[in-house]
């Protein structure tokens, strides 16, 4: 098994490491900065989320495999040997450790690091194991993937701007991260809900129930992360991420009429389209290199370089984009 298969690669390098990159390129729109100016925040800002998302890949392959066992289900983890995984535990532990180091002289960033890194660890690891402790594995789930990440991303921003943290800014950033974080936890939760029943996982949704589940993600959660996004938006005060949230809308309507797939908030669905998260993975980061490149000309090799590291998902919406006028005309 390749080394991207046992880190779980697929799973994150587009679809968690792009919101949060939206993060840090609407932060230093906010503040009117360029983005290519902070191109080496950039990465250091891959580097440590990278190595905390190898890190809570590893641990929670670790520490599921005899839940996976009962449940029929592969763990990559399933035969490695020690010395293997010990590795791939102390190799991202250092990296993170090394950026926390490097990012030692700003206690908040440090923080926020810190505690993504302790979400990861609660969650998965014992005696704690968050994970079958209903709402607080919720809560360190959203917390670790979402929330802080996106805190030190726009930390990072401000920091590379050169200007103090604004707190309105991190307020609203921080309650969008943990309101998307819940729902995508709880979407998680209930796309496994037969193997966590089989493997006795004492998740949320095997507490209480799919409907409450189902409840808080479409009805508080959902509405509370638009709300942000909106707020969000509007600080930017720039016409291009809202032009480009239009175009998703008219897209996510003609691949559901076209398409005949199924709008999802937190219920997994036979050809489910989960709203917003293209928007997240494509549009708004796109979108916000747009505009800043037509302010700093030299934003423009950053979206170049956007596009060349983060392909998988923008051309999966060029394709779709490009079917439709044939689906129209059918």
């Amino acid at each position: 098994m390749r080394i991207g298969q046992i880190i779980r690669a697929t799973e994150w390098w587009e679809y968690k490491l792009l919101p949060i990159l939206g993060v840090f390129y609407a932060t230093l729109a906010y503040r009117r900065a360029s983005i290519a100016a902070a191109w080496p925040v950039v990465i250091e800002l891959l580097i440590g989320i990278a190595a905390g998302a190898v890190y809570v890949s590893v641990i929670n392959d670790l520490t599921d495999r005899d839940e996976d066992r009962r449940a029929g289900k592969p763990n990559r983890l399933e035969g490695r040997s020690g010395v293997t995984t010990v590795l791939l535990v102390a190799v991202p532990l250092l990296i993170g450790l090394a950026m926390a180091w490097r990012w030692r002289d700003d206690p908040l960033l440090l923080a926020a690091y810190g505690a993504a890194w302790l979400a990861f660890s609660a969650y998965s690891l014992p005696p704690l194991r968050l994970k079958t402790r209903g709402l607080l594995g919720v809560m360190a789930d959203a917390s670790g993937a979402h929330l802080f990440p996106a805190l030190v991303a726009a930390l990072l921003a401000f920091r590379a701007g050169g200007v103090a943290p604004d707190l309105a800014w991190l307020v609203l950033v921080g309650v969008w991260a943990g309101a998307f974080g819940i729902r995508g936890i709880l979407w998680h939760q209930l796309s496994d809900e037969e193997a966590d029943r089989i493997g006795n996982v004492r998740t949320f949704v095997q507490r209480h129930g799919g409907r409450w589940a189902r409840a808080i993600g479409a009805r508080a959660m959902f509405p509370l992360e638009c709300a942000a996004l909106f707020a969000l938006l509007w600080l930017l005060d720039d016409r291009i991420p809202f032009v480009a949230l239009v175009l998703y809308a008219f897209l996510v309507i003609f691949k559901l009429e076209r398409f005949e797939m199924h709008a999802a908030i937190v219920q997994p669905r036979p050809r489910h389209l989960i709203l917003l998260n293209e928007y997240y993975e494509v549009f708004l980061p796109v979108s916000l290199l747009v505009a800043s490149a037509l302010a700093h000309p030299a934003d423009w090799i950053m979206l170049a370089l956007h596009c060349l590291f983060f392909p998988g998902r923008l051309s999966q919406v060029i394709s779709d984009a490009w079917k439709l006028p044939r689906r129209i005309h059918q």
